[in-house]
């Protein structure tokens, strides 16, 4: 039985001995990418980019501290862009960075699990998939989808549900209903937007 694609990738990635017929091959090797991170709306292509960069560097101590020149060199883009990402990546709650003066900043990939804009992104692919309205085009539910999350209004509920997280006892709604009401209103939001461009 031949071996499926997924498998060839593996070796290409894992193997040495594995055919690629190049002779330079210095990037053998591969990390785990869940789509939720992939695909999260609340990230662009270079926020994506960084952090799938930082998480290649990922040692046994969970810190990596490739420079941004690195990371700029890796991803073909500028050091202004990479730094600009770093920024964005911290504020949305993805890293935490270690700043050291005159060395390397340490980088800490932080609460993926409770990350209002993962649970954000996984509620507006989920209504996408389910509940979007036929009739409008898929470009308009993208960007508004994009608008509604990359809001400010947004911003300012994913420190919320940060704070209610890292302090439980510090509100008296438990996380998940806090969870769940905020991206009900993310959704009615989206929702409305829609309805609001399909009568337009």
């Amino acid at each position: 039985m031949p071996e499926s694609i997924q498998q060839r990738l593996i070796k290409w990635a894992a193997h040495e001995d594995y055919d690629f017929r190049c002779p330079f091959q210095p990037n053998r090797y591969y990390i785990p990418y869940p789509h939720m991170i992939r695909k999260c709306y609340a990230l662009s292509m270079n926020e994506r980019g960084v952090l799938l960069d930082i998480l290649s560097h990922l040692g046994e101590n969970e810190e990596a501290f490739p420079s941004q020149e690195t990371i700029a060199s890796n991803l073909g883009i500028s050091e202004s862009t990479v730094k600009s990402a770093v920024t964005s990546l911290e504020e949305k709650g993805f890293i935490k960075t270690v700043r050291r003066r005159g060395r390397v900043n340490r980088y800490r990939i932080h609460d993926l699990e409770s990350n209002a804009y993962i649970a954000y992104s996984e509620a507006a692919h989920y209504f996408l998939r389910y509940y979007q309205p036929k009739y409008v085009k898929k470009s308009l539910i993208q960007s508004v989808t994009a608008d509604v999350i990359h809001s400010e209004k947004y911003a300012l509920h994913a420190r919320d549900l940060r704070e209610a997280y890292r302090s439980p006892h510090a509100s008296d709604v438990p996380y998940p209903d806090l969870v769940y009401d905020i991206v009900s209103e993310l959704l009615v939001e989206i929702r409305m937007k829609l309805w609001g461009g399909k009568r337009r």
